[in-house]
């Protein structure tokens, strides 16, 4: 049963997305191989395999650098870390809103946008351009691009640590 209602959460690229953010939004954002695991059903062979090999490189940074931060030290890179903005007593959290851009085949584009509710809105909304690709009868996250000048796959495959 939540196996055929993971596949209907999957026909179309924005349902994928959602699907995706729900879970990720409700569990650890730890960088662990548990949670890359847990994940594992939303992303491309390609990420999942270089999830994998970043966990790897961060076993041997933090054994060279016991007491240095890791680079996904502040979690996982799904979202923007979470912070409250200050408008009363209580705060507030960003919301997400997230919108197909594009289909051609077997390739589409998402946008996560997260932004504060009013009256936080002097802070600019942060928006992720996600790459997706249907593989297995699914959609799933192949790539990220958080605005800025590489993308998920770029840092994965970074040279140094």
């Amino acid at each position: 049963m939540i196996a055929s209602l993971t596949a209907a959460a999957q026909n179309t690229p924005r349902l994928a997305a959602d699907a995706f953010y729900k879970f990720d939004r409700s569990h650890s954002q730890i960088f662990n191989r548990q949670n890359i695991d847990s994940r594992k059903q939303y992303f491309s062979a390609e990420l999942y395999r270089l999830f994998l090999n970043e966990i790897k490189r961060e076993a041997v940074y933090l054994k060279k650098n016991p007491g240095d931060k890791p680079y996904f030290g502040d979690g996982l890179p799904f979202q923007p870390v979470r912070e409250k903005c200050e408008d009363g007593p209580n705060g507030r959290y960003r919301s997400l809103a997230i919108k197909q851009e594009f289909q051609k085949a077997s390739r589409a584009v998402v946008t996560a946008t997260f932004a504060y509710p009013s009256p936080c809105r002097q802070n600019e909304p942060v928006v992720y351009t996600i790459g997706m690709i249907r593989t297995g009868g699914k959609w799933v996250i192949d790539d990220i691009n958080y605005g800025e000048d590489t993308t998920l796959k770029q840092r994965l495959q970074r040279k140094e640590y």
